[in-house]
């Protein structure tokens, strides 16, 4: 797992290597732990955008408990794309649950501050209540089509959507018109949901993020492994996979 940011930088471009387009990127402090140090975020974010052509998806997640100011703080380094959450959920960590609750104000909040500095938010969906907060979102103006949906199924939390065909067919259903939407899915769902998500007119996340396991029986090398895998995949589909510069026309990037 990548912590620091040479490394976090050194896989970013091995995926690029291997066929990714974006990488969404997580800081850590010196300990390993989960930060939202601008200084480190910025290390990375300049590392990947000085060394590639990848576009950079930088989190405004945090943790739970920090103030709203310090989880969008990296929207003021100007990512092309940056996570937005929608989501009330519950985890479980070790016995000790834990809420993890983006209100409204909250989100209209971070869908602002990305539209001032010129940011593309991919909208983070755990369940159907995030397609009605992105709805919000659209109907007060806050986000600009073509719309990035970010499908997340089977995080094991209260009030996560399982990883499930079913599922997703259903969200991709009850989508906004006019969204654009990838598909992750936590644990060995990885494979079979995001191969769906293709077939349902869909793009794809993969990483350690979302699996630390390539078979049920050994762990992922890297992240970049993981690409790899979905390249095979698409080309044995006969889809294509996309260069970070045709990903910003799909997504319409710094127009």
């Amino acid at each position: 797992m990548p912590e620091q940011p040479d490394e976090i930088v050194r896989q970013a471009l091995e995926c690029r290597k291997a066929g990714a387009a974006i990488v969404h990127v997580h800081a850590r402090d010196e300990k390993g732990k989960n930060t939202m140090d601008l200084n480190i975020f910025r290390k990375v974010h300049d590392g990947i955008r000085n060394s590639s052509d990848l576009i950079v998806e930088l989190s405004t997640g945090g943790g739970p408990t920090l103030p709203m100011a310090e989880r969008i703080g990296p929207l003021s380094l100007k990512p092309e794309m940056a996570s937005l959450n929608t989501f009330m959920i519950m985890l479980n960590t070790d016995g000790k649950e834990q809420p993890i609750i983006y209100s409204r104000a909250e989100i209209e909040a971070t869908a602002r501050r990305a539209r001032d500095m010129g940011v593309r938010p991919n909208v983070a969906v755990l369940n159907f209540s995030c397609l009605e907060e992105a709805e919000n979102l659209i109907e007060k103006g806050l986000l600009d089509p073509p719309y990035c949906l970010s499908v997340g199924l089977g995080m094991p939390a209260q009030g996560a959507l399982k990883a499930t065909p079913r599922t997703l067919f259903a969200l991709i259903d009850r989508m906004p018109q006019g969204a654009i939407f990838s598909v992750s899915a936590h644990g060995l769902a990885q494979v079979s949901l995001t191969t769906l998500g293709m077939l349902l007119g869909g793009h794809v996340r993969v990483g350690l993020e979302d699996s630390v396991y390539y078979t049920p029986e050994r762990l992922a090398k890297s992240n970049a492994e993981l690409v790899a895998r979905t390249v095979r995949l698409i080309n044995e589909l006969d889809f294509e996979v996309a260069t970070p510069a045709e990903a910003r026309e799909v997504l319409h990037l710094g127009k």
